[in-house]
């Protein structure tokens, strides 16, 4: 087994010592993990709007990384979302996520109401299989 870290100047780099993603590799076999993503620019700025566009610039994060990494958003078998609200964000976030995956093959997902950082409403960290 081996352990590779990953990252693209596409996409926000985390700050610290936070991987942007980590790939491991199995034999032929590689699997991506993606640190949770928050709403931030390229440059790193966060981005403190509606549930929906703090969503929107998450996945589209995401989908940068993803095909920097040579795959799709249907290569992601699991995303983990943290929300700051189940009640007052849940259906807005879910709005704009279940768009991002195809109906016929959608990743697992488990969403968890908690803190997230910068004062932000949504974190999604996911994982994939690398083509």
């Amino acid at each position: 087994m081996k352990k590779e870290k990953f990252s693209t100047i596409k996409a926000p780099i985390p700050p610290g010592n936070i991987a942007q993603a980590t790939i491991i590799s199995v034999g032929e076999d590689k699997i991506a993990y993606l640190s949770g993503q928050i709403s931030q620019d390229k440059e790193g700025k966060i981005i403190n709007t509606s549930v929906e566009e703090q969503t929107t610039i998450i996945l589209d994060n995401i989908k940068i990384i993803v095909e920097e990494l040579g795959a799709t958003m249907d290569d992601i078998y699991k995303c983990t979302c943290y929300v700051s609200s189940m009640g007052r964000v849940f259906d807005e976030f879910n709005k704009v996520y279940q768009n991002y995956f195809s109906f016929e093959n959608p990743p697992v997902r488990c969403t968890v109401s908690a803190g997230v950082w910068g004062n932000l409403d949504v974190e999604i960290a996911c994982e994939l299989i690398l083509p």
